[in-house]
């Protein structure tokens, strides 16, 4: 892996110097040429970085309503954040120190770490040391993504939404989802042969491997990896998740019935995915937004525990193969029976 945070020293130093007068075009262009935030105008769709040069050059005393928009997709995302940037000018220090602790907790040795721990998640032979951590003062609107081999961090959501300390696991996380889009392809490609019953059960296998072994995941059946280190780093929702693993189990084994009955459709397989699984207001009576939904925890439940029981070889034969966790799971000994019927 390789860190790429070069971009934000010298944004930061541009925010510093500006003040309320126009700034040199000239320079931003120069800034926004930067190869980090090349990537980012692709990821985002952009044809040119002339909004960006335009808000930038006006920082400190652009109005609201004048801040254009960022792209006909995205078109809000320059005002959402101008109060950050704002921040960011007025107190550069505070995101140097930010951009300091990075580099720190990714140093060298630490990303060599992470390289050794994501190798671990997969079969030998997983090639997965050319991908690219870009961590930059983003313009766009999300904390963290994959794309082009890369994984991209928003330094503004670093210590904000996720801490400095979970930085490392935040990583690996997005890390093992790009390695299984190597794996895999498109995942339309990847999915075509399979029948409305592999379909249902792969679709735990990416957030529920991901916190397994990145997030050193414990679930109600599926044990942790590491049991000198804690449990359920940067996954707080785990918690209620895990308190309502018979619902989601009674859900799960109910449709998979359901599905060798020919009695719910594909349609109504989707609408459960987006209801329920991939909810994050599901429990009202426990919170009002869960960081994580019902799709982890539970894919770390069946997944992980042929892991636990089996080891490599089976959990990767069971994602290639998903109608298969059925037999493995019910193998487990875990205290629970899959329907196979």
């Amino acid at each position: 892996m390789e860190l790429r945070i070069s971009s934000i020293p010298i944004m930061l130093e541009y925010l510093s110097e500006t003040g309320a007068e126009p700034a040199n075009r000239a320079v931003l262009q120069k800034i926004f040429d930067h190869e980090d935030y090349q990537f980012e105008a692709r990821r985002y769709g952009l044809s040119s970085v002339e909004p960006l040069i335009s808000y930038f050059s006006h920082l400190k005393n652009v109005e609201g309503k004048d801040i254009p928009d960022l792209s006909k997709e995205r078109k809000s995302a320059l005002r959402d954040k101008h109060n950050l940037w704002l921040d960011c000018a007025s107190n550069p220090q505070k995101y140097y120190t930010r951009y300091e602790k990075v580099k720190h907790i990714l140093c060298e040795n630490n990303i060599q770490n992470l390289q050794h721990k994501l190798s671990a998640a997969f079969p030998d032979g997983a090639a997965i040391n050319d991908s690219s951590i870009i961590v930059t003062l983003s313009f766009g609107p999300s904390f963290g993504y994959v794309y082009e081999n890369a994984l991209h961090l928003d330094l503004f959501g670093i210590e904000d939404i996720c801490t400095i300390e979970e930085l490392p696991y935040i990583i690996l996380h997005e890390m093992h989802h790009l390695q299984v889009q190597k794996l895999t392809g498109s995942y339309h490609s990847f999915t075509r042969k399979f029948s409305l019953l592999d379909n249902y059960i792969f679709r735990f296998s990416g957030e529920g491997l991901a916190i397994k072994f990145c997030n050193n995941a414990e679930g109600v059946i599926s044990r942790r990896i590491d049991s000198h280190l804690n449990a359920n780093i940067g996954i707080p929702a785990m918690a209620i998740l895990n308190n309502h693993f018979e619902e989601h189990f009674n859900l799960f084994n109910d449709t998979i019935k359901r599905i060798k009955q020919n009695s719910i459709t594909a349609s109504e397989i989707e609408e459960q995915f987006r209801s329920y699984w991939w909810n994050p207001q599901l429990y009202k009576d426990e919170t009002t937004f869960l960081t994580q939904t019902p799709i982890y925890s539970f894919g770390n439940e069946i997944f992980g525990c042929i892991f636990d029981a089996f080891g490599m070889e089976i959990l990767f034969e069971c994602f290639y193969n998903p109608a298969r966790v059925i037999g493995y799971f019910n193998k487990t000994n875990c205290g629970y029976i899959i329907s196979d019927t």
